[in-house]
């Protein structure tokens, strides 16, 4: 996997100017935004308690390794599902 990185306007599509060698390609999209200035609306009650309910509920399972090669976890599930 490799990145493309480049800064443009968005109106209503987004142009890719070199598209050819991505195109009938899967490909994951991250849209990175500065200064947005509407504000993030605050979390209600309930989802605070759901969010809780969740840490709760997992402290009772036993502990995620960090050594996971989530790489090669995702290529795995690709195989399998695609």
């Amino acid at each position: 996997m490799y990145a493309i990185e480049f800064e443009t306007d968005i109106t209503k599509y987004i142009e890719l100017k070199d598209y050819k060698p991505l195109l009938n390609k899967h490909v994951r999209v991250i849209v990175l935004i500065g200064d947005v200035n509407r504000q993030i609306e605050n979390p209600t009650i309930k989802q605070l308690q759901q969010f809780n309910e969740i840490i709760q509920q997992r402290s009772n399972l036993p502990q995620v390794s960090k050594e996971i090669d989530i790489d090669v976890l995702c290529n795995e599930v690709n195989c399998d599902i695609f």
